[in-house]
């Protein structure tokens, strides 16, 4: 995990929201600025899905988008939970103990768990870099799918913190629609969980989670109806509120022509049936209208029906938000089908409100999945599949469940007697106000009882006094983990064993000083990481209590770690490695190697770059404004500092010219490689290259060892760099050996010219 590297830089908080919502901007702050897990929720209608879009645009961190269902993922723009962790069907509980008879073919302990899932290289790298997992929809993720993650999460990431140490933000509203648990799993899981609610997870017990609800409402605006809908989430609905819902219900009602009615109902059946018995009453021609699937999109993800039946005249809905704009629908509107100009591939929507007509065209919903790119350090979105149909729906009626999410100005809802838990909520607060509120039947008291977890869930919401305060200490603590995860050096002593272990069976030209070059790195990233575990232990010690810290002594110790790691990053694995890049490349059957050792170096310079600002980390610890300062600083890594340019390429010896012109212009070394971003290995690199032409060798180095050098290098002629290296031992660096390559070179070319005249 590389969160440091792009943290201090690469956060600059774009103000496109309402800046008088306090609790949006605090919610984005404890996103950006801290690894604190936090549930944010609100009720329909307080900008949810806003806040989970400006994250998803605003957000520097290695993200995942997820939800528990196909379409409500489709919804958020990511994966389902099941896709991104591979989780099979079925309860989870870590520790028990199964009969592996016929009733327990569908409970997963921690061992059958891993023995089901397939975590491939691909999706280990995935889970390994994740900064920040998006759970939108929460309302319906169950507790022991939570566990099931922070199980594979901590071992995939050899991390026992809470999720592997992963940031968690949970989006949702907790009134509307409850897990789906069979009452078979419920036996099973009941002596284990208090609920099959997200927050009875065991994960959550042990772990701090920060909760703020968005308070603005902008789908009602009717004062009454809200105070209503607020009772009904408190478990505070009062005789006048039941009376007053009540006072809408008609046991016979017929829509005026020019009304647009959508009747919301609690099965599948009913509003399809209703669909179905509209259409039919149209005159003129059915149009069945196919969608168009390509590749990988599974039919339960379908955002709307795959094939769409229509008539002029059809009361239909969008799916999906107007991107124009002029902003002429929203997820919900209901209009009617004007035209059917389907040769044209258009439909002419209209509107009994004499509403503007609105030309649709087909709409293409993609199906991703994550991929990690090493190269760039991110995580990306690849596109499994695309489903492509017009963004309408039948809307005369719909399910409850279907229904979440939208708004609606007029509503009939079937209450019936078969509600679950929520969902005289969720039907209720689609509706923008009660003049288009009409029940088919009464609401009795029982139907709107909330679930007592919850409500004493929910009393936990932190208010806005206490924000402020616990903001700055979650930032406080996240810098401190930021320095801790810097000097962890597992990922590069992996990546260097890796390689090593990859060439027992390679056919590589030279194989013997491939061997030797990669037990010099070896050894050299072996004795940092030892010294880089001592530091992280006293680290820690001094992080231990975050009452009592001296930030000071913590940012005085990291100045002597830094300034100890440095120059030993630099001249045993940056320099050594391009040096040995140089020198190979050039060799037979050595293509795949050198693209390897390439990745390797990106590493050790993107690891450089960390160690480089985790002083300005520690300053900041002991200042009171925390993190918000380390936005002004710039960019971490620098395509300069990271690009590896292949030989030849002209940006590259652009690059060098620029480094040449500044030396030439009075600037040494260590100021060319800050003004420049770069590493001093890197500077020296660009000027060896005029060594004998621009520059003279002993403006680089002293006689003494280039002398010394030349000897070495005379007498041990065909030895590679490392072996080189290994003669000179620790006083000379890779950077002066490659200067006296290279004055031999100029030596030997001149020679050759003289010779021919």
């Amino acid at each position: 995990m590389r969160t440091s590297k792009r943290l201090l830089l690469q956060y600059i908080m774009k103000q496109q929201y309402d800046n008088e919502n306090k609790i949006f901007k605090k919610a984005v702050a404890f996103v950006n600025q801290t690894n604190q897990n936090l549930f944010l929720t609100g009720k329909a209608g307080t900008g949810k899905t806003t806040f989970l879009r400006y994250i998803r645009d605003n957000c520097y961190k290695k993200m995942a988008i997820t939800a528990p269902t196909g379409v409500a993922a489709m919804n958020a723009g990511g994966t389902t939970l099941h896709a991104l962790f591979w989780l099979p069907f079925g309860v989870f509980i870590e520790d028990y103990a199964l009969k592996w008879d016929e009733q327990d073919h569908n409970i997963y302990n921690k061992s059958r768990l891993f023995s089901t899932i397939k975590l491939t290289k691909q999706r280990r790298a995935i889970l390994q870099e994740l900064e920040l997992l998006v759970i939108d929809e929460v309302s319906m993720v169950r507790a022991d799918t939570l566990d099931a993650i922070d199980v594979i999460l901590k071992s995939v990431r050899r991390d026992m913190r809470p999720f592997g140490g992963v940031q968690v933000l949970f989006i949702g509203d907790l009134y509307q629609l409850p897990p789906v648990v069979k009452d078979a799993e419920w036996q099973v899981l009941r002596s284990h969980y208090s609920s099959m609610f997200f927050f009875d997870a065991k994960v959550l017990r042990n772990s701090a989670l920060v909760k703020l609800e968005l308070q603005q409402i902008y789908r009602q605006q009717d004062t009454g109806f809200i105070s209503v809908l607020n009772n009904i989430r408190n478990n505070q609905c009062t005789a006048a509120d039941l009376d007053l819902l009540n006072s809408h219900h008609h046991d016979v009602f017929v829509p005026a022509q020019d009304d647009q009615y959508i009747t919301l109902t609690s099965h599948n059946r009913i509003a399809e049936q209703i669909n179905q018995e509209e259409l039919v009453k149209l005159a003129g021609r059915m149009h069945n209208i196919k969608a168009i699937v390509k590749d990988d999109f599974q039919q339960g993800a379908f955002p709307t029906e795959e094939t769409l039946a229509l008539k002029e005249g059809a009361q239909v809905m969008f799916i999906k938000n107007d991107v124009g704009e002029d902003r002429k629908y929203f997820n919900g509107k209901i209009g009617f089908v004007k035209e059917l100009l389907l040769d044209k591939h258009q439909i002419v929507v209209g509107f009994k409100d004499g509403g503007e007509d609105v030309v649709v065209k087909r709409e293409t919903w993609e199906n991703i999945k994550y991929k990690y790119n090493k190269g760039e350090d991110k995580i990306e979105e690849e596109v499994l599949g695309t489903f492509s149909q017009y963004p309408l729906r039948l809307a005369w009626a719909i399910t409850i469940h279907k229904s979440q999410g939208l708004t609606f100005e007029k509503a009939i809802i079937d209450a019936g007697t078969s509600f679950a838990s929520g969902q005289v909520y969720v039907a209720l607060s689609r509706l923008t106000g009660l003049e288009g509120l009409v029940l088919r039947s009464k609401i009795a008291a029982h139907a709107i009882r909330t679930d007592y977890q919850v409500v004493d869930f929910m009393k936990q919401l932190l208010d806005e006094g206490e924000m402020d305060k616990v903001l700055v200490q979650c930032q406080r603590v996240f810098l401190g983990q930021i320095l801790l995860q810097s000097f962890r050096w597992t990922t590069l002593t992996e990546a260097v064993q890796e390689l090593s272990d990859s060439l027992a069976n390679r056919n590589i030209d030279n194989k013997p000083g491939v061997e030797a070059f990669m037990l010099v790195v070896m050894t050299a990233v072996k004795q940092q990481e030892g010294v880089a575990h001592k530091f992280v232990t006293q680290l820690y010690g001094m992080l231990a209590n975050p009452e009592d810290v001296d930030y000071q002594k913590i940012c005085d110790r990291t100045s002597s770690a830094v300034q100890w790691f440095l120059p030993r990053m630099e001249s045993e694995l940056i320099d050594a490695t391009a040096q040995h890049i140089e020198e190979w490349q050039v060799r037979k059957r050595t293509k795949k190697y050198i693209q390897e050792l390439k990745a390797l170096l990106l590493d050790f310079k993107r690891k450089y770059e960390v160690l480089k600002h985790c002083l300005t980390i520690a300053t900041a610890l002991t200042k009171e404004e925390g993190i918000e300062d380390l936005a002004l600083v710039g960019n971490i890594v620098k395509d300069d500092t990271v690009a590896i340019a292949d030989e030849g390429d002209g940006k590259e010896l652009d690059t060098k010219q620029v480094t040449l012109e500044m030396y030439l212009d009075g600037f040494d070394i260590a100021q060319i490689a800050v003004k420049r971003g770069m590493v001093e290995g890197t500077i020296y690199g660009h000027l060896i290259h005029y060594v004998g032409t621009e520059i003279d060798a002993e403006d680089l180095i002293s006689k003494e060892k280039l002398d010394h050098i030349l000897m070495v290098l005379k007498t041990n002629e065909g030895k590679s760099s490392s072996e080189i290296k290994m003669i000179l031992g620790d006083a000379y660096g890779y950077p002066e050996i490659k200067i006296g390559q290279k004055v031999l070179e100029t030596s030997d070319t001149n020679q050759e010219v003289g010779a021919g005249s």
